[in-house]
């Protein structure tokens, strides 16, 4: 089942951070928002720096990223690398 998130206080800078941690993972966020569709990722997202908020929309996670992570476990990760940049969980 597709999962959402959202997160607030997450400044441009933290916002460009968490791009660069997810790159490493493989999931490149291009502009402010997208779609996200590789290594059997699949979500919608949405930056507002105006607002300082990311939301993260219909996250699933299929094959073959489902051998090492599901929804959960990729929300989680998001969410540590959020919060190190000083957003959290709305």
């Amino acid at each position: 089942m597709a999962k959402q998130v959202h997160f607030t206080s997450v400044s441009p800078e933290a916002f460009n951070q968490l791009k660069d941690k997810l790159k490493q993972l493989g999931l490149s966020l291009q502009g402010n928002e997208g779609t996200i569709d590789e290594k059997g990722v699949k979500a919608r997202y949405n930056y507002n720096s105006d607002q300082q908020s990311l939301e993260i929309n219909e996250l699933s996670v299929g094959f073959p990223a489902s051998m090492m992570v599901n929804e959960n476990s990729l929300v989680q990760r998001m969410t540590q690398m959020v919060e190190e940049f000083g957003g959290r969980m709305a």
